[in-house]
């Protein structure tokens, strides 16, 4: 396949390391395109994944159910990955969804090609180290805004931080990602802050 095919894919990558053409062809070569409708569930508790999606088109969400409660933890668009982190990491069952909120045109790659991928290719190998750097740093920033910042203050962070999020996602995953409730969430975009 082409890369010029996903260039949204491409520019994802590229936002965290350098990977060359060459390299990002052999990434295509292994990509299967799949097209998911709303509302389809890529992951699902306990139920081991085999699969790395890259989003080319669309918008998902990761979200926990907790005592009955859907709990979102995590958005990822264009040019962003998903996956089950307990399948990649572990090769165990999911404990989390992962549902796609638009319709979406999503490349899979199975997780033991991409680790593959990993052991025999260093700009490969260099990309993965710094995404999960990176995302595991948000993660921690996420835990202390929630220690530290007022529901204003974290409301007001995740628009400057995701300003197209807020007409593509649903407000009560808003809401629930943020730590609020919705009508708290709808009180506050009513003060028209953005």
């Amino acid at each position: 396949m082409n890369i010029s095919k996903i260039s949204n894919i491409v520019a994802g990558i590229r936002r965290y390391y350098r990977v060359s053409d060459t390299s990002l062809g052999i990434l295509a070569a292994n990509l299967e395109e799949r097209k998911y409708s709303k509302g389809h569930l890529l992951t699902r508790p306990g139920i081991k994944d085999h699969y790395v999606y890259f989003i080319e088109k669309g918008c998902t969400r990761t979200y926990l159910s907790v005592n009955g409660k859907e709990v979102t933890n995590w958005f990822s668009c264009e040019g962003d990955i998903t996956f089950s982190s307990t399948s990649f990491y572990y090769k165990k069952p999911a404990y989390e969804f992962v549902e796609v909120l638009e319709n979406a045109t999503i490349y899979a790659i199975s997780i033991e090609t991409l680790e593959k991928l990993f052991e025999t290719d260093i700009e490969f190998a260099n990309w993965g180290r710094v995404i999960h750097q990176d995302v595991l740093f948000k993660m921690q920033t996420l835990r202390l805004d929630r220690l530290n910042l007022t529901a204003n203050e974290r409301y007001d962070k995740f628009c400057l931080e995701n300003p197209t999020l807020l007409n593509r996602v649903n407000l009560g995953y808003i809401a629930s990602f943020l730590g609020i409730t919705q009508q708290y969430l709808s009180n506050l975009r009513g003060q028209n802050r953005f």
